[in-house]
């Protein structure tokens, strides 16, 4: 799996010392002669790797994404059930990066307070996104045709509604107003989404 710091000594160093100004600063107010202090190299080194903040920023996310997806496909390719595969999901946004804090506080500033930023500068949605919902959508829609949903449930709704919770708490952890979700409340919202109203009786 792809970590920040294990591409290459003083590009891993510049991502690495981005993803820790950026949520504390802001994109706006973080600059790259800013970042390059903090990485501790010169000026002119951020710019041999990168143009301007804008592509930093997008390889940031990139690497992000990819180790999300190849955990996504991980709780997907799992022998766990349905129900045990969503909780896993909802969970993976504050797992991604475990034993690295700065980056899991960079992945929830990005999809909170950063994610117009991840709007203009990663968007129009590229493979990263379209795959992530694709994933999700494949295992409703699998479980759907085993009669477990309604027929006319709209899968695309259901994929709204376990994101629109997951970048709820996200928002909650990221301004420090509650703890990262733990695998009971997980286990809640999943109950609520889909077995509370679109359980087939």
């Amino acid at each position: 799996m792809k970590k920040f710091k294990d591409i290459d000594d003083t590009k891993g160093d510049i991502i690495y010392a981005a993803i820790q100004l950026i949520p504390e600063k802001g994109y706006e107010k973080t600059s790259m002669r800013e970042i390059a202090e903090k990485a501790e190299v010169t000026k002119p080194a951020v710019y041999y790797y990168f143009d301007n903040k804008k592509e930093l920023f997008k390889e940031m996310m990139d690497i992000g994404h990819e180790n999300i997806l190849i955990k996504l496909e991980e709780i997907i390719s799992s022998d766990d059930t349905f129900k045990k595969k969503l909780i896993q999901i909802i969970l993976l946004r504050f797992r991604v990066f475990p034993d690295e804090p700065a980056v899991e506080k960079f992945i929830s500033w990005a999809f909170t307070e950063g994610m117009k930023y991840v709007i203009d500068i990663t968007h129009p949605p590229g493979d990263h996104e379209s795959k992530y919902k694709e994933i999700i959508c494949n295992l409703i829609k699998e479980e759907k045709q085993k009669g477990n949903f309604k027929k006319d449930i709209n899968i695309e709704h259901l994929f709204g509604l376990i994101l629109g919770a997951t970048n709820y708490y996200t928002r909650q952890y990221f301004l420090g107003e509650r703890e990262q979700l733990s695998k009971q409340e997980a286990k809640e919202i999943v109950d609520i989404i889909f077995y509370g109203i679109h359980k087939n009786n």
